[in-house]
């Protein structure tokens, strides 16, 4: 290191250290003791280069030194040749919609050309991100669709040269930027995109669960910047002092800021100021001026400038970062020339930052102008601000900014521009910012006649994120209306909310009321709400005559519209939980599908019930519902209903033994679920049964029992409550906690009432196998009969066969010709990997009969299928016991076309038409690199090299 006045600086979060009074304000140079986080970033830079996922969390205590790291990530990535685009998240405006975001492309997209080439084909959703949003349907969620098109915006940016998205302040980014990053995140692989964030992890705010979803991804690498050490204080203090620090005072400057960069600055500053040696006889100056080192260095510096420079300052920290000049005048009374000349002053200062965007140099610096500011002051400032970007002609939502931290008054002008706000809001896909515009307008208060309006728009939004909160609000504005149709519209969506929330009788009683009170020409509006009615009584609600009344609807001559579907899919779903026969339950679910109404009506919900039978029943139907109902979820851009189908249909893959193609599913609907921010973790529990299913058969014991612990304690006898239950019982017989098992089977049987579908709620076969664990084997076989009739009258392959081998497996050398029909029942059903659990135990039994050639096929044929199907502890006991049996697996086992799942047979045949692995990727709402992986894979399998060879491979 140079001497003292040699000019060499030293760059500390953001500010530029100083070794003479002379230096040029905002010099910069090598980073103090930040070595390692360096090459960590360089390294980082290197790995986004070569394609690999990477994000790059800079994390600490405000002064740290995270916003120069952060810029040192810039300009390395610059370096390399990325295109660098950066965003800094600010207090003000974290629930400006979309604001970050806007903040990173905007810059990019004003070139025209640009702007029509990255906006392009599945990109073009975003493009209501940066325009004026319409008056399109504001009801409508179109969420999914808007971070849909921002990565693809992001992938084709990154298609002509790597990119960097640097965000400085990630824990104050909106909430809608925070979901594009955490959709983002897991898609990296590939882009050649390094996203690079700083933030203060750890402290109490509204979107932890974003951010913590950001921090655990496994593509987010943790760099935490250390304090500095006492030789570290002492070469900064020597270089701001202009002498030789006396160790005394090094070790009293960093107890007093801890070693923090900033603080260690300011407190420096002020040391400057009062022009005080750096040695022993100062320490107790260094003492009462540490603790409160920044506000008071800044306040005191802003004493000394002139009032201009006060009050600009002062309309910087209220106004927020980037703000544009003529506002700033309005603020602060001054006029332009005054304005610029008293901005040069605080940059001179230290106080403002020399670059753009017009800002403080820390948000702590910012914090010490706005918080001297009393707080009755600050609420009058940001209503002058309001007024002012009013006049000015700025959009709603960087007026509303202002407008929610003001004082109420009932103004009708706050009202209006708060409700466009949200509106805008709410088409640029930002729900959560919507909600808290529509929130502020209802306090402020609205005049009467709007307040209805006002609720349902709240209600419509809230049940996306806050579903407790949309029931109250939805509740109240139903109560206010007095049209027949718009009530019951908002009975619908009531009942929708009340259902999950509970108790069920609440859905009842709205749904009853709003039926009573719709003219009968509203026939299928009618049919709608009867359809809530009655899938209440499946969640515990009592409809007295609900038993008839589905039994009628049955017969499925309802009528045509969407509420004739909806009814007919309830009654489908009722009917196989109590009793129906799977064909007679299959052809009602089909009927409700047949002509897509249902689909375009309600993809996330309704269509949801009727698919469902088609996947108890074993239909391949049910694929064929599911690319119906993803489709019209996507075409609406709902993430709430994308998340819904990913559920479902990860179910059904499980229930088909597809388990990677369960688990990939599965994990986009957890995904799915922190997107939205669902407050109660419903969805939550859903996934984790499924999941925990999932991972069970994948042998993943300690897995499946974390995809269990979701905290969430469903409402009793609903479905996730039914789910969760079952997944927690297979766990401990897994385990072989026979007696816990036993315990908790006996509570699932209790909790299911009188559904009795042995391929949804198998409670006879769990009690049976804690009891045969338990050595009952006699009660044990007595309860598996009995689910032998049940599942013979169901009728469906895949739950007949299970029960078949358990109890053929029960009854050991007798129970071979039982095993023969588990095999035979389930041989060309899509329950693949039951049949090849009965292939192993037909197998198993064979051999132990001491018939060890008879037994050699069936488990060759179990350890081919068990591998397919990505259960390795099934196909490790099926390869075991073919050895045992003196056979070996077939060379060629693992290959071939069947040897393909179903993801990769989509991306091999659509690659064998001739289409782009760019193309493929958006036609299935992949990344490309998931194309990329799943052709390597399917080359490998089939022997070819190259896609010239798959058409003949396939064939």
């Amino acid at each position: 290191m140079k001497p003292p006045g040699s000019g060499v600086d030293h760059v500390v979060d953001g500010e530029t250290i100083t070794a003479a009074a002379h230096r040029p304000s905002g010099a910069e140079s090598p980073l103090l003791e930040r070595e390692r986080e360096l090459s960590d970033l360089d390294q980082l830079v290197a790995d986004a280069l070569s394609g690999a996922p990477v994000l790059a969390l800079i994390e600490g205590p405000a002064g740290i030194g995270k916003s120069r790291l952060l810029a040192a990530a810039r300009e390395k990535a610059d370096g390399a040749g990325f295109r660098v685009l950066g965003a800094r998240g600010s207090d003000l405006e974290r629930e400006l919609p979309f604001g970050v975001v806007r903040q990173l492309f905007e810059p990019v997209l004003a070139d025209e050309d640009q702007r029509e080439r990255w906006l392009a084909g599945p990109a073009a959703p975003a493009a209501r991100v940066f325009a004026p949003p319409d008056d399109g349907d504001t009801a409508r969620d179109v969420s999914f669709a808007v971070l849909y098109g921002l990565f693809w915006l992001t992938a084709n940016i990154a298609a002509e040269g790597p990119v960097a998205l640097a965000v400085d302040d990630l824990h104050w980014c909106d909430r809608a930027s925070l979901r594009f990053i955490a959709y983002l995140e897991p898609r990296l692989e590939g882009l050649r995109v390094l996203v690079a964030t700083a933030a203060r992890m750890g402290e109490s705010h509204g979107d932890s669960r974003l951010i913590e979803e950001i921090a655990h991804d496994p593509a987010a690498i943790a760099i935490r910047p250390a304090s500095l050490s006492q030789s570290g204080v002492a070469a900064l203090a020597r270089e701001r002092l202009g002498a030789a620090t006396e160790p005394a005072f090094a070790v009293a400057c960093q107890s007093a800021t801890g070693g923090n960069p900033l603080l260690l600055n300011e407190l420096l500053k002020t040391l400057q100021a009062e022009r005080v040696r750096p040695d022993a006889a100062h320490v107790d100056v260094i003492r009462d001026l540490g603790p409160r080192a920044v506000s008071r260095t800044v306040l005191l510096r802003l004493a000394r400038l002139p009032d201009d420079s006060v009050a600009v300052a002062r309309a910087i920290a209220v106004l927020g970062d980037g703000v544009a000049l003529p506002v700033v005048a309005a603020l602060s009374g001054l006029d332009d020339r005054r304005v610029a000349e008293a901005t040069r002053g605080l940059i001179a200062a230290e106080i403002l930052r020399p670059d753009p965007p017009r800002g403080f140099v820390h948000p702590l610096v910012r914090d010490a102008v706005y918080h001297e500011l009393a707080p009755s002051e600050r609420e009058l400032a940001h209503e002058t601000a309001a007024r002012a970007l009013v006049d000015l002609g700025a959009v709603p939502e960087q007026v509303a900014a202002h407008l929610l931290v003001v004082p109420r008054r009932g103004e009708p002008w706050v009202v209006a521009l708060l409700h466009d706000a949200a509106l805008a809001a709410g088409r640029r896909g930002a729900t959560d910012s919507a909600v808290s515009y529509l929130q502020r307008a209802l306090a402020e208060p609205p005049p009467p006649e709007q307040r209805t309006q006002l609720l349902l728009d709240l209600g419509a939004a809230e049940a996306l994120l806050n579903v407790p909160a949309a029931a109250e609000h939805m509740r109240e504005a139903h109560a206010r209306l007095e049209d027949p149709l718009p009530r019951a519209r908002a009975a619908e969506v009531l009942a929708r909310v009340l259902i999950f929330t509970g108790p069920a009788q609440d859905s009842v009683a709205v749904v009853q009321r709003a039926i009573d009170e719709l003219p009968t020409e509203y026939a299928d509006e009618r049919r709608a709400l009867e359809a809530f009615e009655l899938y209440a009584v499946t969640f515990g609600a009592e409809v007295p005559d609900a038993e008839a009344r589905l039994a009628a609807a049955r017969s499925g001559d309802g009528g045509d519209g969407p509420g004739a579907r909806m009814l007919s899919a309830v009654a489908a779903w009722d009917w196989a939980m109590r009793g129906g026969r799977a064909e007679r339950c299959t052809e009602l679910a089909l009927a409700a599908l047949a002509d897509g109404s249902l689909f375009a009506a309600d993809p996330g919900f309704m269509t949801v019930i009727a698919a469902s039978v088609l996947v108890l029943a074993d239909r391949d139907e049910a694929l064929t519902a599911w690319a119906g109902a993803m489709a019209e979820a996507r075409r609406l851009g709902s993430v709430f209903a994308v998340c819904g189908i990913d559920l479902w249909r990860g179910w059904t893959w499980l229930q088909r033994g597809e388990l990677a193609e369960a688990e990939a599913s599965l994990n986009e609907a957890r995904r799915g679920t922190i997107l939205v921010e669902e407050r109660e973790g419903v969805s939550r529990a859903y996934v984790g049964a499924f999941l925990s299913r999932v991972l069970l058969e994948r042998g993943d014991l300690s897995g499946a029992r974390a995809a269990l612990a979701t905290g969430v304690d469903p409402a009793p006898g609903s479905d996730a409550d039914t789910l969760v239950r079952r997944s927690e019982i297979e766990l401990l017989l897994s385990e072989r906690r026979w007696a816990q098992a036993r315990a908790k089977a006996e509570e699932y049987r209790a909790r299911l009432g009188s559904v009795d579908n042995v391929a949804w709620a198998p409670w006879r076969s769990l009690t049976a196998a804690a009891l045969d664990g338990l050595g009952e084997r006699d009660a044990a076989a007595a309860l598996l009969e009995e689910e032998l009739v049940a599942a013979r009258r169901w009728g469906a392959p895949g739950g007949l066969s299970r029960t078949l081998r358990l109890l053929g497996t029960m009854r050991s050398a007798d129970g071979i010709e039982t095993l023969r029909e588990a095999v035979a029942v389930s041989e060309e059903s899509p329950a693949r990997l039951e049949h090849a659990k009965a292939l192993t135990a037909l197998g198993f039994a064979l051999r132990r009969s001491r018939r060890p050639s008879d037994a050699r096929e069936s488990l060759r044929r179990a350890f081919e299928l068990a591998s397919r199907c990505g259960a390795q502890p099934l196909a490790a006991d099926a390869r075991s016991e073919l050895y045992a049996a003196g056979g070996r697996p077939r060379r060629e086992a693992l290959t071939g076309p069947d040897s393909l799942t179903p993801s990769e047979r989509r991306v091999a045949e659509l690659a064998a038409a001739g289409h782009a692995n760019r193309d493929i990727a958006q036609a299935l709402y992949v990344t490309p690199k998931t194309v990329e992986v799943h052709l390597t894979s399917v080359y490998r399998k089939l022997g070819i090299s190259a896609r010239t060879g798959l058409s003949a491979a396939l064939a």
